[in-house]
């Protein structure tokens, strides 16, 4: 008996289409994080960089930096994922308001977590231009936003029906949580390494979820046609 293989086209196929971007970050994050515990690497960037955004502060850019760090910082974006949950649920979107609540509450698991294993320490207090004590690996600010902000952008954007309003929401979300990001470089606190891990380990929690997500819908939605299938035929 003579067996052919399956077209390689038709194997891709059946590739979840966020399973690659997923596995680029998986890889990025574990390399990442092994240069911040080995101090090499990556890391060979973030006494320049932070150097430079040091020399180059001024009168203007300083507020503007703390505005922003505050708007994408802990208090802000909970409020803003509590209110989406609240809202989404109030208007009967109970499973896009879990969507939410598991991926702002797996953010503050990875950032708490994330911290205390690594055990990274913070650039020199002299730099820093607001108080932080505790650890820098991965930086909460650009985890907490891209998550939060992220998971909400994926919500509301395919909702949008112009294509204007579809790229305007989505430019101002990276314009944003990129904004959070370097604005703790900005202000001292955080190495440029500890940024790129807050995004990239962020980015990749939201696509856990929403796949998750997507996953529990289309097996809700399979599991509901016989049954409505069932209740047609009763009726007839």
């Amino acid at each position: 008996m003579v067996t052919t293989n399956p077209a390689p086209g038709r194997i891709w196929n059946r590739v979840p289409p966020l399973a690659v971007p997923a596995a680029v970050l998986a890889v990025f994050v574990v390399g990442l994080t092994s240069n911040v515990i080995g101090k090499d690497g990556l890391t060979a960037i973030d006494a320049p960089i932070s150097d430079w955004a040091i020399a180059h502060r001024n009168g203007v850019l300083t507020p503007l930096a703390k505005t922003i760090s505050n708007l994408g910082g802990t208090v802000a974006m909970t409020i803003l994922a509590v209110l989406a949950v609240l809202v989404l649920g109030w208007r009967g979107y109970r499973r896009a308001a879990a969507l939410i609540a598991a991926t702002g509450l797996g953010a503050w698991v990875l950032v708490d977590g994330g911290k205390n294993l690594i055990g990274r320490t913070r650039p020199p207090i002299h730099d820093h231009l607001v108080v932080k004590t505790n650890f820098a690996y991965p930086s909460g600010h650009s985890l907490g936003s891209i998550a939060v902000i992220g998971v909400l952008a994926i919500l509301l954007i395919p909702r949008l029906r112009r294509p204007a309003a579809r790229w305007i929401v989505g430019i101002a979300a990276t314009i944003f949580v990129a904004a959070v990001g370097l604005s703790r470089i900005y202000l001292g606190v955080h190495w440029p390494t500890d940024v790129l891990g807050g995004w990239s380990l962020g980015a990749l929690w939201v696509i856990l979820c929403f796949s998750a997500y997507r996953y529990f819908i289309q097996r809700q939605d399979r599991l509901e046609q016989p049954r409505d299938a069932a209740q047609l035929r009763d009726a007839v």
